[in-house]
């Protein structure tokens, strides 16, 4: 994980608050409206990852009349239920600091719930004039622009307190509460009405609702069928007698919370849930809610409001024997883990009505016929005011069997919010920490009430009696916004882990200064809340919509994730890749599966973006390059690629053609960034240098360069009017302007440059460009992504400050997926962690050798590839000819382009043909040559041999001209000479394909530009001054690849033929066409003449050890004999290429043992014997093999003390072993470990004779597990030390 880094930040456009786990901090808001308070409450735990900010308010003027209560979001309006006037107001929130009212939906009775479907569908539900009466919805078109336009209504039952649409749109219910009479003469049924919604924008018919009742739940004698469970709240007058449905007329529907085909119905009073089967109308079970116990520790409450009288103290205190009904009245539905959920408000309700008062102060119990407490009961003595004697109880709960004493007290709410499985399992409750958060906000206001400021007000009732709830994802997390009627404010709590949820922040709207019902005052009584994503937001950002029915306005707070977390996927060297006909062997999942793999990411997280590290396009496989690489482009951009830097093909047709054609395609510039492309001569880039993206609110700056290779391997004349200048130069020139000037939040370097290895040890250390880079890159820059050399690699390597930052390659062709994981943390400004990884795109399932592709195809992009595949078999299909053999590259799949191929032979020999046939009317070609660079695809034999126009494309995709020139003895040698490239390129060979008739002999171990030992034309040697003609390809004959000679010989002719044409009439030539051998380019010394007169040698070599690890001890006898005896003279010996001994005279016996290095590297290595010969003897050789493995070493490390001061630093004595060695110490980095935890990380160098004293950092108190761990090298394995315990008191 790489460090924290902290950028300075631009001023937000929205104010994001933290606090300390006990602090308060006011957000500065400008006001949009009046009630838009300048200085909100906010409460945040420590390391909150999100902040909730008021930043607008529609303010009705009406006080305490609930005109604004349930409110629900559809485009960009809210739809606000003010019930009083019986209507819905339609406000404009497009501009939140600026909302206004375009018009009202009315009907008759009191306005109770509101909400909307997907397609514009709205429904409101309407108690009746007479509440005891039917209720009715009206169904209305939420689209419609500047006026109501009601769509029909249709009746449901009595007092419908809450309307709810399923999620596929189909069915609407409503809770029908169904509450008494003011007076209780009159108790109507509860029920849920049930409405099968049409699929248009259109009106329910009354035929299309049904009635859920609770019939069932009655006594058998009432023709019930099922029990109702224990703990369900069944009390109070029966106005209609026992027999007419008492349990029907005592349940009151609340809420309603929906999961597919279910809903889960609070009934409130009853402190129950119903659950309901939706399509068959019909109550399937009832679950009570169970008490929560206010003698446990963690459910501590402030029952009294006169502790003392006038100048209360708030005090959190258990009482054993006290309980609280948790009676929610919001209740949602929530998915973690593949689990439905439910959440609760567990706001509390008592029942009065007529002469029938439910809730009674604990007080006066004992009084006026009430029951008193229980003699011996845990509460005796403390109903006084200053206990409990001041909060309201319920007489309905409690009793002995007896009735005549109250056994336990019983609390109307839970003052919390709980957490339940579908079953009624409680997996969370809140406990005490509402209190505990509002009075750690407000102290002076804590439980006050909504309707005056005043300090526990509420604290004898239901506290701060969270009403209502929603539910909603902000980044990778779920949250709940908790709307507290009394005190007010919305509490956020974390509850993607349901049974471990969290408090995140306490934000609350209101001005304790200023009365209630002024505007200054700010929000009072928060009823509805309703969280609108970001996707479905007017202002693009997620949004939380609070009602509050006491102040009657309608705030909007915006949800602002502290810790955004971005992924950056990446992808380099594409090639053109886009059909997936390479999966099976090699995991190309093509274009389609690429996209495929990225939605799924996206999907997953929506702060993701897709960056490419260049060659995008050219060298690309017959689908794409028959179209000129159109099809690549259009399927990236479809795929959602956001920004590209060049890589060398881009450059394959010249500058001109990448910009006015490739980036015009792509749609713009951003897609070739190129910071050290620069006109010539010039400073001025000639390319885009880098392209912000913002996302999630995060600034993302990519800086693009190229390696400064690309001019060398691109035709000369397309790029002659520009320069390729130092990466790490323009990469700290763009970096340092992007942080002078803070365009960006966050640096990631693209480079289109690699390494030619996948171990990170030898990245961060290897002398090359691409190696300067990856240290020498600006410490602004956080990650770098990397191309060109085709590896995988992701490394953690220390940038110029010392601090690890990611480097990463993504192989290659689409195969691969890179991810740069990053959180960042608004808070802070800073990075908290960039992380970086590969994903294999394709898998080998069980029991399969060949590959199949991880994600499915995306679509769009399908088709794309699909109709360039189809336009590519009718043009490629057309056999050109036969081959007997396969015609391969160098390496698995031309992973080695340092070796001789029967590719590359084989194509040289198609050169000269083309240019030295008979029909060929130029001058003669004599020898031909082909890059490996040049060879883009194996030519496989298949099951007849059959070669098509594609299978040739495929091999040479870059439409090439034959190019003939005239070379000197001297310079083929050059030529040959440079086929090692230039210090610190990625690919230090080139093997050249060449011709037949020619070869040559070499010697890599030979000093830079004396290689060459000999080359044979003909079978003749060549002398320097010979000439000879040699054809290859327009890429070559102008430098590139960096053959630098060939722009220096004579006679340059461009003969007009194009490679593929070449290619296909050299098939129409020859009936079957034969792999050209191997063996024209020759490792080692040319055989010298045979001399008659000498006597043959016989050179034996054998190594004391075949095997043995680095740093032993190793030796080779050589014995020499000639004509069967002894023979005299001396050999060399070289191991690996590198001379031992240069001359090792023999004995008299024809031995001589020689000691061979201890610090050989591991590998299997060559140890060569060369007898130099006599007058009488000829020379020979001999030579074998000596397996070199890594070393075992062993480690410990020792404390100088056991036990130390916590003031003090503890050391300890490293020693690292080689067993066995002789003279070779052991060398690298070393690590000290407390457990898994890294200490301290040190280097063992091979001065150190492989021991350290490590002084450690100072240690918290407690007993710490040391042990010392050598990291594998290229010469060591891994290894661990025993732990030994170190005491820090």
């Amino acid at each position: 994980m790489s460090q924290l880094r902290h950028h300075p930040r631009r001023v937000l456009a929205s104010i994001a608050a933290t606090a300390t786990a006990f602090g308060v901090i006011a957000v500065p808001v400008q006001a949009a409206v009046a009630a838009v308070v300048p200085e909100p409450i906010v409460h945040s735990a420590d390391g909150a990852e999100l902040s909730l900010s008021p930043i607008g308010t529609f303010e009705t003027g009406v006080f305490d009349e609930s005109a604004a209560e349930i409110v629900q979001a559809h485009g960009d309006r809210l739809y606000v239920v003010n019930a009083q006037a019986g209507k819905v107001d339609v406000i404009d929130y497009s501009d939140p600091s600026d909302m206004t009212k375009i018009y009202s939906i009315e009907s008759t009775g009191v306005a109770n719930s509101v909400a909307i479907r997907e397609d514009g569908l709205g429904i409101i539900a309407f108690e009746a004039t007479d509440k005891v009466g039917a209720g009715h919805v009206v169904f209305f078109d939420a689209n419609a622009k500047n006026k109501a336009k009601k769509l029909g209504e249709v009746e449901v039952g009595a007092l419908p307190d809450n309307v709810a649409i399923t999620a596929d749109g189909t069915y609407a219910l409503t809770a029908n509460e169904g509450e008494p009479a003011d007076d209780f003469t009159v108790d109507p049924e509860g029920s849920i009405s049930v409405i099968a919604l049409p699929a248009t924008v259109a009106a329910a018919a009354q035929g299309d609702v049904e009635t859920a009742d609770f019939h069932a739940y009655e006594s058998a004698a009432n023709g019930g069928t099922k029990s109702l469970p224990d703990g369900v709240r069944v009390f109070g007058p029966q106005p209609h007698g026992a027999d007419d449905l008492p349990v029907s007329r005592n349940l009151e529907p609340e809420y309603i919370a929906v999961d597919g085909g279910t809903a889960y119905v609070a009934l409130q009073e009853a402190n129950a849930v119903a659950v309901v089967d939706i399509a068959g109308a019909e109550v399937t079970d009832i679950w009570s809610l169970g008490l929560k116990d206010h003698g446990d520790p963690e459910n501590k409450l402030d029952p009294s409001d006169r502790d003392p009288n006038g100048n209360p103290t708030f005090n959190l205190r258990n009482y054993e024997g006290l309980f609280g009904v948790y009676m929610p009245d919001g209740i949602v539905s929530f998915e973690a883990g593949g689990e439905t959920y439910l959440a609760t408000a567990n706001e509390g309700d008592a029942r009065e009505w007529g002469s029938y008062v439910e809730p009674l102060r604990a007080k006066d119990l004992g009084k006026s016929g009430v029951p008193p407490l229980c003699a011996g009961s845990p509460l005796t003595g403390k109903l006084t005011d200053a206990d409990l004697g001041r909060l309201n109880i319920s007489i309905a709960d409690g009793l002995n069997e007896a009735g005549t004493c109250y056994e336990e007290l019983h609390a109307f709410g839970g003052r919390s919010f709980s957490i339940w499985q579908t079953d009624g399992t409680q997996v969370f409750d809140s406990g005490s920490q509402f209190e505990e958060i509002t009075n750690a906000a407000n102290p002076n206001f804590v439980n006050s009430n909504h309707t005056e400021n005043n300090k526990e007000g509420r604290s004898d009732d239901k506290g701060p009696e969270p009403e209502n709830m929603a539910v909603g994802k902000v980044g990778d997390k779920t949250y709940a916004f908790i709307g507290l009627e009394r005190v007010g404010g919305i509490m956020v709590y974390d509850i993607s882990d349901p049974a471990n949820s969290e408090f995140v922040t306490y934000v609350n709207n209101r001005d304790f200064s200023q009365a209630p019902g002024t505007p200054a005052s700010g929000d009072q009584g928060a009823e509805g809340v309703a969280f609108i994503p970001a996707e479905k937001s007017a202002t693009g950002r997620p949004l939380v919509a609070v009602g509050n029915e006491v102040s009657g306005t309608t705030t909007l707070f915006e949800v602002d994730d502290l810790k955004a977390e971005i992924d950056i996927l990446t992808i380099n060297d594409f090639h053109g890749r886009i059909d997936a006909s390479g999966l099976g062997g090699n995991g190309e999942v093509g274009a389609g599966g690429l996209a495929g793999a990225v939605d799924t990411k996206r999907a997953d997280n929506p702060n993701t973006l897709f960056v490419s590290a260049g060659d995008n396009i050219g060298a690309s496989t017959f689908p794409s390059f028959i179209n000129d690489d159109t099809p690549t482009i259009d399927a990236l951009r479809e795929a959602g690629l956001d920004l590209s830097v060049v890589g060398n093909h881009e450059f394959d047709r010249g500058l001109a053609d990448l910009k006015t054609r490739v980036l015009k395609r792509y749609g713009g510039s951003e897609f070739g960034l190129g910071a050290n492309v620069y006109y010539k001569g010039t400073q001025t880039p000639a390319l885009d240098e880098y392209a912000v993206k913002t996302i999630d609110g995060v600034r993302v700056a990519f800086i693009g360069v190229v390696t400064r290779q690309t001019a060398a391997m691109v035709t000369p004349t397309g790029v002659a009017g520009i320069d390729f200048g130092d990466q790490v130069v323009a990469a700290n020139r763009v970096a340092q302007e992007i942080e002078d000037e803070d365009l960006a939040d966050v640096t990631v370097l693209l480079t289109h440059d690699g390494s030619a290895v996948d171990t990170c040890s030898t990245i961060a250390t290897e002398d090359t460009d691409f190696g300067e880079l990856v240290r020498g890159a600006s410490a602004d820059i956080d990650a770098i992504v990397s191309a060109h050399t085709h590896q995988k690699y992701a490394c953690e390597i220390a940038g110029p400050g010392g601090e690890n930052r990611p480097v990463i390659q993504a192989h290659q062709y689409g195969t691969t997926l890179g991810r740069l994981s990053l959180t960042y943390d608004r808070a802070t400004d800073t990075i908290e962690s960039i992380t970086g990884s590969l994903e294999a795109l394709a898998e080998k399932p069980a029991g399969s050798s060949s590959f199949a592709q991880k994600y499915p195809a995306n679509t769009a992009v399908q088709t794309i590839v699909d109709a360039a595949v189809a336009e590519a078999d009718v043009k490629g299909a057309v056999q050109v000819g036969t081959i007997s053999g396969d015609i391969t590259r160098g390496g698995t799949a031309g992973s080695d382009r340092g070796v001789e191929s029967t590719a590359g032979n084989t194509v040289a020999d198609i050169y000269l043909w083309a240019t030295s046939n008979d029909a060929y009317a130029g001058k003669k070609a004599q020898i031909g040559i082909m890059n490996p660079g040049g060879l883009r695809a194996d030519m496989l034999k298949g099951a007849d041999g059959t070669v098509t126009y594609r299978a040739a494309a495929d091999v040479q995709p870059f439409a090439n001209t034959l190019v003939t020139v005239d070379l000197t003895g001297a310079q083929l040698k050059s030529v040959l000479e440079e086929q090692w490239q230039p210090e610190g390129w990625s690919r230090p060979k080139l093997h050249l394909g060449i011709s037949e008739g020619l070869s040559y002999y070499y010697d890599e171990a030979r000093a830079k530009g004396d290689r060459i030992i000999q080359i044979r034309f003909a079978g003749e040697k060549v002398a320097d001054s010979d000439v000879f003609t040699v054809v290859t390809n327009s890429f070559v004959a102008v430098g590139g690849d960096n053959f630098f000679t060939f722009p220096e010989g004579a006679n340059h002719t461009d003969t007009g033929q194009v490679d593929l044409a070449a290619t296909v009439e050299f098939f129409e030539a020859h009936d079957v066409v034969d792999p050209s051998p191997l063996g024209r380019a020759i490792a080692g010394e040319p055989e010298p003449e045979p001399d008659p007169e000498l006597i043959d040698s016989t050179v034996l070599v054998k190594a004391a050890k075949s095997s043995t690890r680095y740093g032993q001890a190793n030796s080779a006898t050589v014995t020499v004999k000639a004509d069967g005896k002894a023979a005299s003279g001396a050999v060399q010996v070289s191991l690996s290429g590198k001379t031992v001994v240069k001359s090792a005279k023999l004995s008299s016996t024809g031995r001589v043992t020689v000691k061979l290095p201890a610090n050989t590297k591991p590998g299997t290595r060559t140890l060569a014997v060369k007898y130099l010969g006599t007058d009488a003897v000829e020379a020979g050789k001999a030579s074998t093999k000596v397996k070199v493995s890594k070393a075992k070493p062993t480690v410990t490390g020792k404390l100088a003390k056991s036990s130390i001061s916590r003031t003090k630093n503890g050391k300890v004595a490293v020693t690292v072993k080689l067993p066995g060695a002789s003279g070779v110490y052991a060398t690298g980095k070393v690590r000290i470990l407390d457990g898994g935890k890294t200490l301290k990380t040190v280097t063992l160098k091979a001065g150190h004779k492989g021991k350290v004293s490590v002084t450690l950092p100072k240690l918290k108190k407690g007993t710490h597990k040391i042990s010392v761990k050598v990291l594998g090298s290229s010469t060591l394995n891994s290894v661990t030390s025993k732990q030994v315990k170190l005491r820090v008191s």
